[in-house]
């Protein structure tokens, strides 16, 4: 890793073109102060010091001035753009003052009623820069920005409602338990069918889940019954069970982008944006959202249709002759699910 503070669309067009790009400054009618950042990373220590030769070679040539102070030869760790980055443990993490700053900002919330906009763009400024390092908490920046729509004078103030201080709460519990750390994740969902995961609901009679032999089922406690006066839809019943498994496997998810199958395209659609208009599915979605922080891995859903959905269909319909010919290599047991994860 190399880093340098040159413009961004000069050492863009240099890499890209292996040396040989080109400028022409005979008639500059402006001239601009640059300060954007600029990383190069490859795998050979030789060839990031390469790009830095180069890059401090076109610049000596066109006599733009360069930050020595900000500019590093290639190394396993380093700070850029007050995030720490480490190409051998691969980690990128906050900066511990960054993380301190982030959690006082958080804590002075709590009590708050309203706030002016100057005050709340402030803040989405903070966790926006956090979310270079969270990013599965990005979503939960959207209801927090929609409070300034409208609003244009700075100092007028905002009504605080229960969905800004139920996203606050998301960040705050997180970093309590968070040392900044976060792996960096693979470019691609995971493939091998061991990360293949699939769910299916009944309104009726219950849930279940299914992993590369690993599986759970169970029947819908009184509280979690379709019911329009709790919130209970059939949209959070399909999200549980991927709640459930987030619980019990996502400890060995880390780093991972998981693939999941469920055969409901609404909650394909809530699962992949992380937004949905219920607040009580949002509720869930943040309870998944926060699985995926603590064990750092992502995932995204595709949909399958339920006549394609049929080893999670069969376990629905407790049909476990048909599951044992569908599945011959499933465990002759249901997973445990921890009592703590039903009092959602």
């Amino acid at each position: 890793m190399v880093s340098g503070r040159p413009p961004s669309f000069l050492t863009n067009s240099l890499l890209q073109s292996n040396g040989s790009f080109k400028i022409n400054l005979k008639s500059p009618k402006l001239f601009i102060y640059w300060t954007i950042s600029v990383f190069a990373t490859s795998p050979p220590w030789s060839k990031c010091m390469t790009a830095l030769c180069q890059i401090l070679h076109l610049f000596a040539e066109l006599n733009i001035p360069i930050a020595p102070r900000k500019t590093f030869p290639a190394c396993t760790c380093l700070e850029f753009m007050g995030i720490l980055l480490d190409s051998n443990k691969m980690e990128a993490c906050l900066l511990v003052d960054k993380l301190t700053c982030l959690q006082a900002a958080l804590s002075q919330w709590a009590n708050r009623k309203s706030a002016t906009l100057q005050e709340l763009q402030s803040l989405i400024g903070t966790l926006q820069f956090a979310c270079k390092v969270i990013a599965p908490g990005r979503p939960f920046l959207q209801r927090i920005i929609h409070l300034t729509k409208g609003i244009k004078l700075p100092h007028w103030h905002i009504r605080l409602n229960s969905g800004f201080f139920k996203d606050i709460a998301l960040y705050q519990h997180f970093l309590q338990n968070w040392n900044g750390v976060s792996l960096f994740l693979d470019t691609q969902a995971t493939s091998p069918p061991e990360l293949q995961l699939y769910t299916d609901a009944s309104g009726s009679l219950g849930y279940r889940c299914f992993l590369a032999g690993e599986w759970f089922q169970g029947h819908w406690l009184p509280h979690h019954t379709l019911s329009q006066k709790r919130g209970i839809s059939i949209e959070w019943q399909e999200l549980f069970p991927i709640y459930l498994a987030c619980i019990l496997w996502g400890p060995h998810w880390s780093g991972k982008r998981i693939h999941m199958w469920c055969d409901n395209t609404s909650v394909v659609a809530s699962i992949n944006s992380k937004h949905y208009k219920s607040p009580q599915v949002m509720d869930l979605i943040r309870a998944i959202t926060l699985q995926t922080l603590q064990y750092n891995f992502t995932f995204t859903a595709t949909h399958i249709p339920g006549l394609d959905n049929s080893i999670t269909d069969s376990l629905s319909h407790l049909q476990m002759d048909c599951f044992s010919t569908l599945a011959p290599s499933a465990s002759p047991t249901a997973s445990t699910i921890p009592s703590s994860a039903m009092n959602i």
